[in-house]
């Protein structure tokens, strides 16, 4: 065994902090950990040690523009943010139900039809304002997140809200039940504003919703896609990714995409983390890694996308996110267009030549971007990467962008963290967080982590 590195994280069974390490055996990483009540643990990071280490790259950090508690017993008891918390949020969740249309043996949010807990219009309007005192540059980017959004019938007036206090980019996240069967649903929001429906697709073939979703439910989502199709509204697929369940339908949902590219932006897959609901005995057996995934991409498409081409983000923390840009080129072949494992100083690493910076003291022709021009930057990436094409033009430069949108995509994917791989590093530098009903900014995997028993450690407080 091989030690590599040190941080903090929590016991599974009691939430308490305690120390911990990534540690290479046998060519593979782990996170190992001991507490003094339950005993020792170790869970895989990635079963090749030279995947885990080509993948450290310096990050760039932006801390919030202030700290709303105060650090008393470490990392993750203080979040809010704390002082010591890293990187400000890209992205907000706002949970505006817990009822749900659905009731999945998989949900981290442990959502079901008999929950009703959601927070009427005066409160998300207040949710509102709070963010845009906490905002530095532009406004964050908004989630409307659950349970099931769709489930209120406001929603559309939710979306206008936002949207008429300045907040650039709203998505819905959604299991996409509602768009499918109300034909003008998709049409009612995308007139009140959203962006992007950000929709669970966790397959090609019923089998696999049967297993985690409890409904047979491919046909509803191909007609949600259509809807969103018509009402000009990009859709992101978001795979909840399973060994043994449907790790195998990756290259199949990406071909999937490509055969909707003018509609289906991009996929957002999600290597299942153990928190909230799911069946027992999945936590033990069916752990499929971030880098799992990058290798089931390249080897599901035959080698059209390459893992050298997926990068981690260049803000918040590199063992949280990948992603590459590609487009979909006439002869259907697939282009790679981000930089991949070179990477840039910011802007999610795509573009050397996106900010209009100075050259420096030095003399030397090169960028010096200030922490706004990243903030704003690092916001922009999903606005802008997650558009539909407008109508094609005669010719010209407009058709060729047209040409270009059209048939550009990401893939991108994050690995959440669960009480068995929390890592208090990656919790400081978070930027995916989730508005808590007190006002606080807590990072995703902390607001949604949950001991064996199903306990939450922030969201049901």
């Amino acid at each position: 065994m091989i030690a590599l590195s040190e941080t903090f994280s929590v016991c599974p069974a009691c939430l308490k902090r305690i120390s911990a390490a990534y540690v290479k055996i046998d060519g593979s990483v782990y996170i190992e950990k001991e507490c003094k009540e339950h005993g020792k643990f170790k869970y895989l990071i990635s079963k090749d040690a030279c995947d885990f280490e080509k993948w450290e790259a310096a990050t760039v950090n932006i801390k919030p523009r202030e700290a709303l508690r105060e650090s008393k017993y470490g990392c993750p008891y203080d979040c809010g943010p704390c002082e010591n918390h890293l990187q400000t949020a890209c992205c907000v969740l706002i949970d505006i139900t817990n009822r749900c249309d659905q009731s999945c043996a998989v949900c981290f949010a442990s959502a079901s039809p008999d929950k009703k807990e959601e927070p009427d219009l005066s409160r998300i309007e207040a949710k509102y304002n709070e963010l845009i005192c906490m905002s530095e540059a532009r406004k964050f980017n908004i989630q409307l997140s659950g349970g099931e959004p769709t489930i209120r019938d406001d929603l559309p007036e939710i979306i206008k809200m936002a949207k008429t206090k300045g907040f650039e980019y709203v998505q819905i996240n959604t299991n996409g039940k509602r768009i499918g069967t109300d034909e003008n649903y998709a049409h009612m929001l995308k007139q009140a504003g959203a962006d992007a429906v950000f929709m669970q697709f966790d397959g090609m073939t019923d089998t696999v919703y049967m297993s985690l979703r409890n409904e047979k439910l491919l046909e509803i989502k191909r007609k949600a896609v259509e809807n969103c199709r018509k009402a000009r509204l990009p859709v992101a697929l978001v795979p909840t990714i399973i060994r043994g369940i449907n790790d195998c339908e990756i290259g199949d949902i990406i071909q999937y995409m490509l055969e909707n590219i003018d509609v289906v932006k991009g996929i957002h897959f999600q290597p299942m983390s153990f928190f909230g609901r799911y069946p027992e005995g999945y936590s033990k057996n069916q752990r499929f890694t971030m880098f799992d995934t990058i290798d089931e991409i390249q080897r599901q498409t035959n080698g059209a996308v390459s893992k050298d081409d997926m990068a981690p983000i260049s803000t918040g923390h590199p063992l949280c996110c990948f992603y590459a840009t590609f487009l979909k080129q006439e002869d259907g072949s697939i282009l790679c267009t981000s930089a991949g494992n070179a990477q840039q100083s910011y802007c999610c690493g795509e573009d050397p030549n996106c900010c209009d910076g100075e050259p420096s003291s030095s003399g030397d022709d090169v960028c010096c971007p200030t922490d706004i021009d990243i903030i704003s930057k690092d916001r922009d990436y999903v606005l802008n990467k997650w558009k539909m094409a407008e109508t094609e033009g005669e010719g010209g430069f407009e058709a060729f962008l047209n040409h270009m949108r059209k048939n550009s995509f990401t893939l991108t994917g994050m690995a959440f963290q669960d009480a068995m791989t929390l890592d208090a590093e990656r919790l400081r530098r978070c930027r995916v967080q989730v508005l808590s009903k007190d006002g606080r900014l807590i990072p995703f995997c902390a607001y949604n982590l949950t001991d064996f028993d199903g306990n939450y450690f922030y969201r049901d407080q």
